[in-house]
């Protein structure tokens, strides 16, 4: 089994010109074994892999109460940017797409608790 430096358990995206492209994920640290997540942004991201660091998706699985690895994370550049994927041959449930949109789980946004 390949040894990861990072897994990546959710992302943020951002919509613009029609397209949705991911902005930032929720990096887990493998130093200290699974560590909490940290929002981190792509670019962020890019440069750990450029670095050399081996990041793959992980999910949850219910049914077996524990975390299951998924496909390795790789960067793409195109003319218009640099983007984060998973190899086009990954499962479906195992690629970037399929991780939880967490723009829709947190806020950056204070909440008003009003008291009746």
């Amino acid at each position: 089994m390949e040894n990861w430096d990072y897994y990546i358990s959710g992302i943020w995206k951002q919509k613009a010109n029609d397209e949705e492209h991911i902005t930032d994920v929720f990096l887990h640290s493998t130093a200290d074994g699974f560590g909490k997540g940290v929002k981190t942004s792509k670019n962020e991201v890019v440069h750990l892999l450029q670095a050399g660091a081996k990041i793959t998706t992980i999910t949850w699985n219910y049914h077996l109460i524990q975390w299951r690895f998924g496909a390795k994370v790789e960067f793409h550049e195109t003319d218009s940017g640099i983007y984060l994927r998973t190899h086009p041959d990954a499962a479906m449930f195992d690629d970037l797409e399929s991780s939880i949109q967490m723009q829709y789980l947190l806020t950056d946004h204070p909440v008003n608790v009003l008291d009746n």
